[in-house]
């Protein structure tokens, strides 16, 4: 049994989100819980943005003390296609990324997807290893079943997730199941179907 712990780092856009020296504190705080020993493995991680021009909010170097980052967009998606394209191409290129979070930004009924090439940038994530978001949240669904298949004919690989804010919000992974179904992805295609100790080597291994 294993739990992934993230925490939201809005460094530069949020009131009291994690700068490097509370990114170092907490990866040290859930390795000490590890060490413990609670009869689960603890993960650490970090849903970091991804900036206007594609570096990440947080230096490298905090990042690396982390078993988990997810790179997202939360600003700037007014950006032309191939603008959006290069942002998340230089997103990609971070050592540290292992996720691409909610990668069309889409808000259902509120928001429509942001315009890139994405083909181009799923290419770029099998290559580096970087797994693609399904994000259950009943107000994204992002990815979508068609754009799972696409992405999953390119070799991708996946995570479901809730988009958490709130513990109550974990009731809603059954959509991001039932959203992963309608790519037709298998259980191995998701690899946070994983047992904790291949889990936890897979976050170990770059392409």
């Amino acid at each position: 049994q294993y739990i992934a712990i993230t925490d939201h780092s809005k460094a530069l856009a949020m009131a009291n989100g994690l700068d490097e020296k509370r990114v170092v504190e907490f990866a040290k705080q859930v390795r000490q819980i590890n060490r413990d020993g609670l009869g689960i493995r603890i993960f650490s991680g970090i849903e970091c943005d991804i900036l206007r021009d594609g570096a990440m909010d947080l230096a490298n170097d905090a990042l690396a003390e982390l078993d988990l980052v997810i790179g997202s967009v939360h600003s700037h998606m007014n950006q032309e296609s191939a603008e959006m394209t290069d942002r998340l191409l230089r997103a990609l290129e971070c050592p540290h990324l292992r996720v691409l979070g909610h990668p069309t930004g889409r808000i259902l009924l509120h928001r429509d997807p942001f315009p890139f090439d994405f083909g181009r940038v799923v290419a770029a994530a099998v290559k580096r290893g970087v797994w693609l978001e399904i994000n259950a949240s009943p107000e994204r669904l992002d990815l979508h079943g068609p754009l799972i298949r696409a992405a999953h004919a390119k070799g991708a690989r996946f995570t479901i997730s809730t988009d958490a804010h709130h513990p109550q919000h974990l009731a809603s992974m059954r959509y991001g199941v039932l959203t992963a179904r309608r790519g037709w992805l298998a259980r191995n295609d998701v690899m946070n179907t994983l047992p904790a100790d291949e889990f936890a080597a897979a976050l170990k291994k770059k392409s």
